[in-house]
Order: structure tokens, then sequence, then C-alpha cells
């Protein structure tokens, strides 16, 4: 199954991924940049990674640049 991660600063979005996704692809979600890049550390590799682009401390381009 491919593994897909969500990085959003918003819980009720990646709760939203989750309940949309989860019967068709195993998907992990991270609250933040930092979480995400602990998540592809720990859980990686994810075949996709899709991250919000307005996020406080670390914006989307910062999180995928990394």
């Amino acid at each position: 199954m491919n593994k897909i991660l969500f990085v959003d600063d918003e819980p009720a979005v990646l709760d939203g991924y989750k309940r949309l996704l989860y019967r068709e692809f195993d998907v992990s979600t991270a609250l933040g940049g930092e979480r995400g890049l602990a998540s592809i550390q720990t859980n990686g590799p994810f075949a996709v990674v899709i991250s919000d682009m307005r996020m406080p401390g670390m914006n989307g381009a910062q999180f995928l640049s990394h």
C-alpha cells in the first residue's frame, strides 16, 4: 500500500484526509513542519508528501526543501 504523509497545522484538516483516504492508502499525518520531518525520519519513505503552505514556525516551502 502506498504511504502518504500530510503535513498541516490544523488537526481537523489532517483528520479529514485520514477519513477520506484510509481505505485506499496508508495515511500518516504530522502537525507542523518539525513533526513532518520527524515522521519522515521514523516512518519514511513516503510515496507522496503533501504540505500546507502557511504554517507557523516552518512554512510548506521550507519543509519540502528539507
